[in-house]
């Protein structure tokens, strides 16, 4: 036992280095009250959502149906997060030599993991539960000292379903990619699939909520009776009872001893095969011959390899530009179901038709922004970099270039997308010639913005000590600061545009709006330039 305390102590003491925030001067203050100020933030906003939907349904004396209602939508959150993280949590982990060296039960390896696991689900649960617990005890009809004790519980055993689902998950579409010649590639497919096909669920996310609102009864029924954790909770807060929490505890943790022995069984062989590499390829050497290449582009195939080589990378950045085509997509297909979300003043920007038809070029200019502010690529790019940061420095070349180089991969794999997207709404809707050319000309520019912030940030906020990819992709200062401040601008600029529809002509909006973008570019290109280099130079691990 004394063991098991040991790794575990050690395992989460590295692990939890990802939410402190490095600065030169590391100071202890900004380590603890940065992410805890980012994490109440969060929590106030989703009290104040919960107490504005207690409001409403106190009056019918319905309150504990929002509760049961949020563990199962916090599970369902579990779930997808953990299929997403498992691949980097469970597999391929940089201290699996370390660990299956020691003297220890392979079991015992794997419940590190697993708790590991459960730490951080655990954490991520409660900043979404937690506020919504609070905030019923304002709203509820009779309360008393068991709704606190249940509630506990709840939080402390709530991730263990999930997590054994996700595991399960994980270790079916490990098993299959390991198998495959081209991991990587296999599992970015089954990843992006996964993801289109919540965005194509999410399609008519309005009309689900009006259905809530109005069947929220017969909606519960079945939730509670479809997921065991949400049924007993809601029971429990109405009519507590010692022999169903019991039996609730019980079940949790019988769940989660079998699926550890079950795992166990095959959870190595799928780990070796992950990090086998397999080549078919037979290599003959007859004459060696060294064919040198500029540095811009030796640096640039660099990136985009390892881009290609870390799928939680890959679907990260790729979000939005999915996101892009389907909008694409649909708004050439259905433009006309379109149009009236548009002009719409409840679910859309409340304008005129007119005003739509005759500005064809501003939404395309406006898709164009979300996507490029939502994908930010760079903001991981010299984490990923690890303890080869010092050999990267070490190189032969200008810290200008591989800065640079690293903008420069982000575009190959930006500005490609949007501009197939851009010929695709410019030849549905007959776009004017000076417009489609400043179109195309910002899908290069407002990339740019996000790629040099990105960039500036990560050099700011490196993570070169991370254990995985997960951890630099989706939970570093950096990526989070960055994603922050593109959702920011994308806000001004739809708000810049939506103030200027009808009032300026859509050239004038469009050629303006790109001498903007050349100017803040310029900037942010300087700064990186002259000030970043001595970030970079600064790094060492």
């Amino acid at each position: 036992m004394k063991k098991i305390i040991s790794l575990i102590r050690a395992t989460m003491t590295s692990d939890m280095k990802l939410f402190k925030i490095k600065t030169k001067k590391n100071s202890r203050m900004s380590n603890i009250l940065i992410p805890a100020f980012i994490a109440l933030y969060l929590m106030f906003m989703l009290w104040g959502m919960a107490n504005t939907m207690f409001e409403k349904l106190a009056p019918l004396h319905l309150q504990y149906i929002l509760l049961s209602l949020a563990v199962f939508g916090i599970s369902i959150m579990t779930i997808i997060e953990g299929v997403y993280k498992t691949s980097s949590l469970i597999f391929k982990c940089k201290d699996d030599q370390l660990l299956l060296s020691l003297p220890i039960k392979k079991r015992t390896v794997l419940f590190i993991r697993i708790f590991k696991f459960y730490v951080f689900e655990l954490l991520f649960n409660s900043m979404f539960l937690l506020p919504i617990m609070i905030a019923y005890i304002r709203w509820a009809d009779k309360l008393n000292w068991t709704y606190y004790l249940t509630s506990i519980i709840m939080l402390l055993f709530l991730p263990i379903i999930p997590i054994v689902i996700s595991c399960i998950i994980g270790v079916i579409t490990g098993s299959l990619t390991s198998r495959l010649k081209y991991k990587n590639a296999a599992q970015i497919i089954i990843s992006m699939t996964f993801v289109i096909i919540i965005l194509i669920c999410s399609y008519n996310i309005d009309n689900y909520l009006n259905y809530l609102m109005k069947h929220a009864t017969s909606v519960n029924d079945l939730v509670t009776k479809l997921y065991y954790p949400a049924g007993v909770y809601a029971k429990l807060i109405t009519s507590f009872n010692f022999t169903d929490l019991f039996i609730f505890i019980v079940i949790n943790i019988v769940v989660f001893i079998i699926a550890l022995y079950l795992l166990s069984k095959v959870y190595f062989k799928i780990n070796s095969r992950m990090n086998k590499v397999v080549t078919n390829k037979k290599i003959k050497i007859d004459k060696l011959t060294i064919k040198a290449e500029p540095p811009t582009k030796s640096l640039v195939k660099k990136e985009l390899i390892t881009f290609f080589k870390t799928p939680v990378f890959i679907v990260n950045a790729g979000f939005a530009l999915v996101l892009f085509i389907l909008a694409v997509i649909i708004i050439s297909i259905k433009f006309d179901s379109v149009i009236p979300v548009l002009i719409n003043k409840e679910t859309g920007l409340g304008i005129s038709y007119n005003i739509v038809k005759n500005n064809i070029s501003i939404l395309i200019f406006g898709l164009i922004s979300m996507a490029s502010y939502m994908t930010s690529i760079t903001n991981s790019v010299i984490s990923l970099e690890g303890r080869n940061i010092n050999i990267l420095k070490a190189l032969p070349i200008k810290t200008k270039t591989i800065l640079l180089s690293k903008i420069y991969s982000s575009l190959v794999l930006t500005t490609p997308v949007l501009i197939i997207g851009d010929l695709i709404l410019i030849i549905r809707f007959k776009i004017q010639i000076i417009e489609a050319v400043l179109l195309l000309f910002l899908s290069i520019l407002i990339p740019l913005v996000s790629h040099f912030i990105g960039l500036i940030i990560n050099l700011k906020y490196p993570k070169l000590d991370a254990e995985n990819s997960t951890e630099v992709v989706k939970q570093s200062t950096s990526s989070f600061i960055s994603v922050m401040i593109g959702m920011l601008l994308f806000m001004i600029s739809i708000i810049a545009l939506f103030k200027l529809l009808g009032e300026v002509s859509p050239i004038k909006i469009l050629l303006g709006s790109a001498l903007i973008y050349i100017l803040i570019d310029t900037l942010l290109y300087l700064y990186l330039t002259k000030i970043s280099i001595k970030d970079f130079n600064h790094l060492s691990v």
